[in-house]
């Protein structure tokens, strides 16, 4: 009997390890962008949830699946050579937060109709992964892009893409140009203060607009 059990498991086993084998790297990209597009569906038309509350779920999400530190220095650009090791420290912590503070909310209405991964695309050293999003009130498409890269067997968002608009491109520009102009530690500075600003907003309910 304890034959047969061993038997049993060591088949259960090998068939397990040979599922993992035929996944594709390019299909297992895709199961992970595709979870955390109906997850951040699946808050956003929560009605149990206030919209403080779909805030913060979906900030955890977007924490949870994007590669801060490796976005961190790729924003920074050149200034990562030149910064000190303490400037360097301060802004990877300042801008973890500046990232999901800042884009996290931005997904707090997509209470849409569907999600879909359309392809996966390996490029370089990391996957293009194309998507559409259908929004609850309207037929009209909504397309976007993520830049997803593995790291020791696990996937994560490190580039999202609207409308042929790079993030981490138009926050490397941006920032740059900030450091060139006011120097590093006042840039830090000024993070700081945005960041602040960003958590209080963050923590509030966003005004309804008035029915005309």
């Amino acid at each position: 009997m304890k034959l047969l059990k061993f038997f049993m498991v060591l088949l259960a086993f090998t068939t397990n390890q040979s599922y993992s084998q035929n996944v594709s790297k390019d299909e297992m990209v895709k199961n992970f962008v595709q979870i955390i597009g109906d997850e951040i569906i699946d808050v956003a038309k929560n009605k149990k949830l206030t919209e403080v509350q779909k805030k913060q779920q979906i900030i955890k999400l977007i924490d949870k699946s994007t590669d801060a530190n490796w976005i961190g220095r790729f924003v920074l650009g050149k200034y990562f050579k030149t910064a000190t090791v303490e400037q360097k420290n301060t802004f990877m912590s300042y801008y973890r937060e500046f990232m999901i503070n800042t884009y996290g909310p931005k997904f707090n209405s997509y209470d849409g109709k569907k999600f879909t991964v359309n392809s996966v695309e390996k490029q370089s050293n990391f996957f293009l992964v194309k998507s559409e999003f259908v929004p609850q009130n309207s037929d009209v498409v909504v397309f976007f892009n993520f830049r997803v890269k593995e790291n020791e067997g696990n996937f994560l968002i490190i580039d999202f893409i609207a409308e042929g608009v790079s993030l981490i491109e138009t926050q490397r520009s941006e920032f740059n140009s900030s450091i060139n102009e006011q120097g590093m530690d006042k840039f830090l500075e000024n993070l700081k203060i945005r960041i602040d600003e960003l958590k209080l907003q963050n923590s509030k309910a966003t005004p309804k607009k008035a029915k005309k």
